[in-house]
């Protein structure tokens, strides 16, 4: 976009590599014959280093000067490299030959939604480049000899962490429905565990005994379930590894390299199916000697051992290994695998019966015997092909880059709609360890970080495991609302587990108000993120309504003409302490009056009434939220936040809850800039990983583009392990945060929430408006994205050449007017694909479904492929003014 217009024939960009050479030239790029005899560039080979996804390269790879050699002490022979060719070029179609660096990849059109790039006047004439998850590999040149440094493979069902050092070779399994949700429940029956009991003990001042009987007894009478499970682990012996060479490959979701030991080398390939649980496994020259083995979760996990499960049952039916497992109160599964290699592939299904998981798992361990492992693993990458033509983004930043792709990766690997939804580990559940925190559903945050990234990046699908999940569990949360607080409505607790299943959390933030809020803003996003009526009509508004009326029925009236939060916390300030009960905290009061909005929003676009009133009379009667002397947010009336937290609960109305926004003229600016200020005046050394991931999308809506910036620094240099899995842990102990040190407790929300914070910064649709590029920092002078979505149902593209935006295509995804914040303020802009005015600051018209306008400078090219190597070739060092 920011060069002359040319053909695709005619203009190859020059992608170049850290040390200046090009990377398509012949010199430096190691060819290698694919089975159709054209030459391939490996994109696993490709010239790139950079801290987050060192790729292989022509001089760090042994054997790459044709015959095989040992330069570096590993030698790697053609007949691997055209095995690595094969697993790492999935940008190309099969057998096409075509170097990444010197093509174009991915589908035309903005997928997802009728129109598409290249439809009108205006817009990027030349088919879209290649995902950039193609681009980001993780490479292990050292074994990974434990769990948390290993690769996460996974389709949303069945999930596999790969790691070992080939004494043995691991696999920790772990699918979605293993959970094990038995209680004792003999804790709900005291006759003052419910909310008029709870208020009355904590005015009392008997927290001893809110404390006995809200959590302590619950804790004891539960000490090991109900909790998430995972599988086992699978083995194979290869020898201990004197030299290893593996990476995982985002694009492609495969982990591939070399394994060299004392008795021979070993070319690895290995990947979870995309579409069906399987595990599949090439090991080259595999020894014959070498069995895949398989141990249960409970002969591993000592800890889970007390859950008592019934002893799996083994058979050996000619060659094919078969267990299975029932779970009590639960699902049955069955594993079937082959024991000898080269070429492994290891099924899990699950269902009602033993007979019936066995029956499953022997007809798809036969289906992918005979298809072979070739064919499978081009059906996975076709689906995950698919999956990343969605949108992209372009960043002038590897390793920033890599953070949004690595964070939808993971979600899209713990999450598929039909299945349930992750936990805090997704479908990697840490091997030999009772999982942390159960595995369970947090939500005073966990879960809406967790599935933030299906909005912007467009896979609303993803967000629907969690929406379902809501729907599905309406009626359990009505039986424990009436039961707990005596009233209509849903009250969502923060800790559950599948099926509205409680389990143990601190009491004072288990019974917060807040996480009813802010899972209806949840729902809400899913929405406004697709404008979809029927939708709204099965899933959105029954979730959202009924979270209204538990607020309406559980507010309470006072003198002062307002409605009260009676008791609640602000999570999680002071733990579960005694002071942490409070009265009215703003992030409460931020979300009811939210909650109320959401009602009357979603009523008017089905045409109803029945809450709207209601919802009106509510929000006007809910007493404000508390500012301190100076005017800041503050926890609740006279408590000011006094330390570091890793919870930025009290800024609720900020964000997510966007009450407060710098479109609300001086006094909400003011109170907005007043309140970050106090915030970040008591410092960091309280904060997590996951709050940075938070607020990176706070600083992003109040155009603080340098502190979002800055959180991604933040979370990328102290909070990520070398497989780039968030442990809640600063694992250097660099000093920079209490959280420090090898307690290692891996959860997934944090990952995926950095990835939401990206698309923040990029794309914003918040208040009916679309804004490009609304927080980038200033060093960025070169960034691009394609088909991300927006609030409105809109798939926006955007190019930023030189530090400013020039060019903008969107493409509508229903009827509806589209209000673009001007990204070419006084400039003379070609509009095309429709009828566009200029009102105020921003441009405004109506889009039909499918309709696609682009806005770009007068004169300037119109290549987005050209826009792209632009940003692959940019330096966006802060040295020097640019």
């Amino acid at each position: 976009m920011c060069g002359g217009r040319t053909s695709r024939r005619s203009h190859r960009p020059r992608q170049r590599n850290p040390r200046g050479r090009r990377a398509n030239d012949p010199q430096n790029v190691l060819r290698i014959p694919t089975r159709r005899g054209r030459p391939a560039t490996p994109s696993g080979l490709q010239l790139r280093r950079h801290r987050s996804a060192l790729l292989l390269h022509n001089r760090g790879v042994p054997g790459a000067g044709g015959g095989g050699s040992r330069r570096g002490g590993l030698r790697v022979s053609p007949a691997r490299l055209r095995l690595a060719a094969r697993v790492a070029r999935p940008g190309d179609a099969p057998g096409s030959g075509a170097s990444r660096s010197g093509s174009v990849h991915g589908a035309v059109g903005l997928p997802g939604t009728p129109g598409g790039v290249g439809a009108t006047e205006g817009s990027c004439k030349m088919t879209p480049p290649h995902s950039a998850a193609f681009d980001h590999t993780i490479t292990h040149r050292r074994a990974p000899a434990r769990w948390r440094h290993g690769f996460p493979l996974g389709n949303g069902e069945l999930g596999a962490m790969f790691w070992g050092d080939g004494n043995p070779l691991a696999f920790t399994l772990d699918k979605a429905d293993l959970w094990d949700l038995r209680r004792n429940a003999d804790f709900m029956e005291h006759p003052d565990y419910n909310y008029a009991g709870l208020k009355r003990l904590v005015a009392e001042g008997r927290f001893a005994e809110v404390d006995e009987i809200f959590e302590k007894r619950e804790r004891r009478d539960n000490l090991v379930g109900p909790t998430k499970i995972s599988l086992g682990r699978a083995e194979l012996q290869l020898g201990e590894a004197t030299e290893y060479e593996c990476r995982l490959e985002l694009g492609a979701a495969t982990v591939a390299g070399v394994l060299r030991t004392e008795a021979g080398e070993y070319s690895l390939q290995c990947f979870v199916h995309r579409e069906r649980n399987i595990l599949c496994l090439r090991v080259t020259d595999c020894p014959t000697d070498s069995l895949l083995t398989f141990t249960p979760l409970a002969d591993r996990n000592e800890s889970l051992a007390a859950l008592a499960h019934p002893r799996p049952t083994r058979r050996n039916e000619g060659g094919l290994q078969v267990v299975t497992q029932a779970i009590p109160a639960g699902v049955c599964y069955a594993v079937a695998w082959n024991q000898r290699g080269p070429d492994f592939f290891f099924v899990v299904e699950s269902a009602d019966s033993e007979d019936e998981a066995t029956a499953k798992a022997r007809t798809t361990w036969a289906e992918a015997a005979a298809a072979g492992i070739e064919a499978l693993h081009l059906q996975h990458l076709e689906a995950w092909r698919a999956f990343w033509a969605g949108s992209a983004v372009y960043l002038p930043e590897q390793r920033m880059e890599f953070l949004w792709y690595f964070g939808l990766y993971l979600l899209a690997s713990a999450a598929r709609r039909g299945s349930i939804p992750p936990g805090l580990q997704g479908l990697w559940s840490m091997d030999g360890i009772r999982p942390p925190w159960r595995g369970d559903y947090h939500a005073d945050m966990n879960v809406q970080e967790t599935f933030w990234p299906a909005c912007a990046s467009g896979h609303l699908d993803l967000l629907d495991c969690w929406c379902d999940s809501m729907r599905a569990s309406l009626e359990p949360a009505r039986a424990f609302t009436r039961r707990f607080f005596g009233s209509e409505g849903t009250f969502w607790p923060c800790c559950t587990l599948p099926h509205f299943t409680l389990t143990n959390c601190w009491h004072t933030v288990q019974f917060a108000w807040s996480h009813s809020g802010w899972l209806a803003w949840l729902v809400w996003l899913r929405w406004r993120h697709s404008m979809d009526l029927e939708w709204l009509a099965e899933t959105g508004y029954p979730v959202v309504a009924e979270v209204f009326r538990f607020y309406r029925a559980n507010l309470q009236a006072e003198a002062d003409g307002r409605l009260h939060v009676p008791l609640s916390s602000s999570p999680e300030y002071r733990e579960n302490k005694p002071e942490a009960w409070c009265k009215d905290p703003n992030i409460d009061l931020a979300l009811i009056r939210r909650c109320c909005d959401w009602v009357v929003e979603m009523e008017q676009a089905l045409g109803a009434a029945e809450l709207t009133e209601a919802a009106r009379e509510v929000r006007a009667k809910l007493v404000p939220s508390h500012l301190t002397a100076n005017r800041e947010l503050c926890l609740w009336a006279g408590k000011p936040l006094d330390e570091s937290h890793r919870h930025p609960s009290h800024l609720m109305a900020i964000h997510p809850a966007m009450e407060l926004t710098i479109e609300g003229g001086e006094e909400a600016n003011a109170l907005i800039e007043a309140s970050l200020q106090q915030y970040f005046a008591l410092g960091q050394y309280l904060w997590a990983g996951h709050t940075y991931a938070q607020l990176a999308s706070l600083a992003a809506v109040v155009g603080r583009g340098e502190f979002a910036y800055d959180c991604l620094l933040h979370f990328a240099e102290y909070w990520l392990g070398p497989n780039g899995l968030h442990f809640n842990r600063d694992t250097r102990n660099t000093g920079t945060t209490a959280y420090r040190g090898q307690d290692l407790q891996f959860t997934m929300e944090a990952n995926c929430g950095i990835s939401a914070g990206l698309s923040d910064m990029l794309v914003q649709g918040w208040g009916d408006t679309v804004r490009v590029f609304p927080a980038v920092p200033d060093h960025w002078r070169e960034v691009a994205f394609r088909a991300l979505l927006t609030e409105g149902a809109f798939r926006v593209s955007a190019v930023r050449c030189n530090g400013r935006t020039v060019w903008v295509e969107v493409a509508a995804g229903v009827d509806r007017e589209l209000r673009l914040r001007d990204p070419f303020p006084g400039q003379p802009v070609q509009v095309s694909g429709g009828e566009l005015r200029r009102e105020g600051r921003d441009w405004v018209g109506e889009l039909k479904e499918g309709q696609t306008v682009a806005l770009s400078l007068d004169g300037l090219p119109k290549s987005l492929e050209q826009a792209v190597a632009r940003v692959r070739d940019s330096n966006p060092s802060r040295l020097g003014l640019r």
